[in-house]
């Protein structure tokens, strides 16, 4: 077999099974709404959604169009309001809520459902 016949096969065998690319949706004022990776048509890997003001509204982790692992959500005004832990596109683990850029409240979550919630650092501490 020559070498250009084995490249091939490897790139056909290999590369069917990944073929992302890159996607950009944009209001109708024509900034941008989301960007992410999509592998057949499904939000895979790193996305943002925006605001329509162009501020960063949400980021994080898809696999198989659903939310997965840390997500952060931001303001109108790009300033950090929660971060949370999801798993099938559900919140699960810690959903952290912040404020002038502290923590003010933790909750844990098991698929969804809120399991638990502390209002400060000593609750988190005594618990954990």
């Amino acid at each position: 077999m020559t070498k250009g016949l084995f490249l091939l096969l490897m790139m056909t065998v290999f590369g069917a099974s990944e073929k992302k690319q890159y996607s950009k949706s944009y209001y109708p004022n024509g900034k941008l709404q989301s960007e992410g990776w999509l592998n057949q048509n499904q939000k895979v890997d790193y996305w943002f959604f925006y605001y329509e003001n162009g501020n960063k509204k949400e980021e994080g982790h898809y696999l198989g169009n659903k939310k997965q692992k840390w997500w952060l959500f931001y303001d109108s005004n790009e300033t950090l309001i929660r971060k949370t832990e999801y798993q099938n596109d559900k919140p699960s683990g810690l959903n952290l809520l912040y404020k002038d850029g502290k923590i003010i409240k933790a909750e844990k979550y098991a698929m969804g459902i809120k399991t638990k919630e502390w209002h400060s650092l000593a609750e988190y501490q005594k618990d954990n």
